[in-house]
């Protein structure tokens, strides 16, 4: 199987599920790199992010087809309107799904488009119920429910997803104020898909306000983000 996703805690996370669920996984960063891995060993699946820097989307699955990949390909995305599904099925995308997606919505997937895994579904989907009855505590940056649903309640790889995310922050939290709106944008549509993983709430809230201001003005003001921002990193240091 193989997974293209630009933004690192959405590839991880998809990588450690999909591995939990006892597939052989590929993860590649980009567009060109998911073409590099078709033709090295060919996928039974695809799992393709609809934005990317380089190529994604219906551009990404008209070149694998072109390559010869003729695996199912299911598009990920942080938003999915009724127009995008349409013009995602034109392409040939077998399915599309809104990130985040928990293991038990991947296991539904595998259950539908590769039938051998059904025994994967029905065992995930129980685990990922008990997960969910099991999750406790949250704070006002951080929400543990969710979260702990969406990875099945492994709180490792909650802990390990989150350090990854805790890395990510504290890489982009000096470089935000002097970002270019383009790249803000970029960049903010890939955060709200990795601050659900997490259970970022207070950020993911700061995160949207940003981008629904950023369509309506370039110079919109990022002071709600970054103090969102601010204290997310904390709160991640001392959990």
């Amino acid at each position: 199987m193989l997974v293209a996703d630009d933004d690192p805690v959405s590839l991880q996370f998809l990588v450690s599920a999909l591995g939990e669920l006892d597939c052989a996984v590929t993860g590649v960063a980009s567009g060109s790199a998911a073409l590099a891995a078709c033709t090295q060993s060919p996928p039974d699946l695809l799992l393709l992010d609809r934005r990317m820097p380089d190529l994604g989307g219906a551009p990404l699955l008209r070149e694998l087809r072109r390559g010869g990949c003729s695996a199912p390909a299911i598009a990920t995305s942080a938003e999915l309107d009724a127009s995008i599904r349409a013009q995602l099925a034109a392409a040939g995308y077998v399915d599309a799904v809104t990130k985040p997606i928990g293991v038990e919505r991947l296991a539904a997937l595998l259950g539908t488009h590769l039938p051998e895994w059904q025994a994967s579904l029905q065992r995930m989907t129980a685990n990922a119920s008990a997960g969910a009855s099991a999750a406790a505590g949250q704070t006002a940056a951080l929400e543990d429910g969710p979260a702990l649903a969406s990875v099945g309640g492994n709180h490792e790889a909650l802990r390990a997803l989150r350090g990854l995310f805790l890395q990510e922050l504290e890489t982009m939290s000096p470089r935000l104020a002097a970002l270019p709106a383009d790249e803000l944008g970029e960049w903010l549509h890939r955060l709200r898909a990795s601050c659900r993983y997490c259970g970022a709430v207070r950020l993911l809230e700061a995160a949207e306000r940003l981008e629904r201001e950023l369509k309506r003005s370039r110079d919109a003001a990022r002071g709600g983000l970054l103090e969102a921002l601010s204290i997310t990193t904390a709160v991640l240091k001392e959990s």
